[in-house]
């Protein structure tokens, strides 16, 4: 295992600054995701963690000691790729040996740590296979056991799910969770999946545009965004935009380009400044309006559209121009929504998240 520190590090290429002086501590063990859209610098990041690439300013650390000056095959890394990299002449076993020979670990130990690695993934009984008779998911677990099999400080993940299927993913998800929990290694996974960040993380780094949006534990990212692009590419989520008309028990009002919204929640925020608030659709309760007046802080509409998605119904309501998105577990809805069908949205006032502007 080892501590990484990332003091200031800046990547240019040209006149495009690709990773603008981030800062990031990692502690022994850790499992973090480098989350963001393509072209947001996650990868650049990480090839400099891996020493593929100098940073142009500041420093990588490894346990307090910087490797600007490690080459890749000194700083004790291991890695796994989107292609996964396996040599096509070799068998399996030949593949998971070969970083332990460059290593120059004795001879005689390199079987016992090879079948004890492929153990580990499931992938005993292939050993003597060539890695075009494995399928995708299988190839994966080899690359996985190749890289674990020099026992490294720091795992580096590149997208190396993303080449499955969706159903292999969800499964190798867990599965990659515990070989790295099992391992005790300081990992970086890199990935625009959110739902991988969340399965596979202690915690998340949120980038965009070559700096950090926002750093937290799955639940704090998602739970308490720090600004549009983290609620936004974390999840989904439905955003209440105005200048601060009034706040208090429970109730804050604003003004809208349109017109004056009254919602449940609070804020830190005077009267007259501008606001961004947000809720998750997941906690939207949606009630049919017939014979009901509208709540004070709730807000009423009508369904514009249904999505179906097996366990969950998404329902988008167009409330007066604009448009609100809840969502719901069908085992928990007493009938399915119609469309055209007029409803009254609510939500606990905790639910409501302001945002940084």
């Amino acid at each position: 295992m080892a501590r990484v520190n990332l003091k200031n590090i800046t990547k240019v290429y040209g006149s495009n600054t690709v990773v603008d002086h981030i800062n990031l501590d990692v502690e022994d063990g850790s499992l973090v995701s480098i989350l963001g859209p393509s072209g947001c610098g996650k990868t650049t990041t990480l090839r400099m963690i891996a020493g593929f690439e100098i940073p142009d300013d500041g420093e990588v650390l490894f346990d307090d000691q910087p490797v600007g000056r490690v080459p890749v095959n000194k700083r004790n890394i291991g890695m796994v790729f989107q292609s996964y990299a396996l040599f096509p002449h070799m068998t399996v076993a030949q593949n998971v040996a070969y970083g332990l020979e460059q290593h120059g670990v004795p001879k005689s130990e390199i079987p016992g740590r090879v079948m004890d690695a492929l153990e580990r993934v499931h992938m005993a009984e292939y050993a003597q296979r060539k890695p075009k008779q494995l399928s995708g998911g299988q190839q994966q677990r080899v690359a996985l056991a190749r890289a674990l099999v020099i026992r490294p400080s720091v795992m580096l993940l590149d997208e190396c799910l993303s080449a499955l299927d969706k159903k292999l993913r969800v499964e190798m998800q867990s599965e990659l969770r515990r070989l790295l929990e099992e391992s005790k290694v300081t990992t970086f996974f890199v990935t625009h999946d959110q739902e991988e960040a969340m399965t596979l993380s202690d915690r998340i780094v949120v980038m965009h545009d070559g700096i950090i949006e926002q750093t937290g534990t799955p639940r704090e990212v998602y739970e308490s965004p720090r600004n549009r692009f983290v609620a936004d590419f974390l999840g989904k989520a439905d955003f209440f935009e105005g200048k601060l008309v009034s706040a208090g028990n429970g109730i804050v009002t604003i003004a809208t380009e349109n017109s004056e919204l009254t919602l449940t929640g609070s804020t830190t925020a005077a009267p007259g400044e501008d606001v961004l608030f947000a809720v998750r659709p997941e906690h939207v309760i949606m009630n049919p309006a017939v014979g009901a007046e509208t709540p004070v802080g709730a807000l009423r509409g009508k369904i514009n559209h249904i999505i179906y998605s097996g366990n969950v119904i998404s329902s988008i309501v167009d409330c007066g121009g604009m448009m609100v998105r809840t969502e719901a577990t069908g085992g928990s809805l007493s009938r399915e929504p119609q469309r055209g069908e007029e409803v009254i949205l609510s939500w606990e006032p905790d639910y409501l998240i302001q945002l940084e502007k």
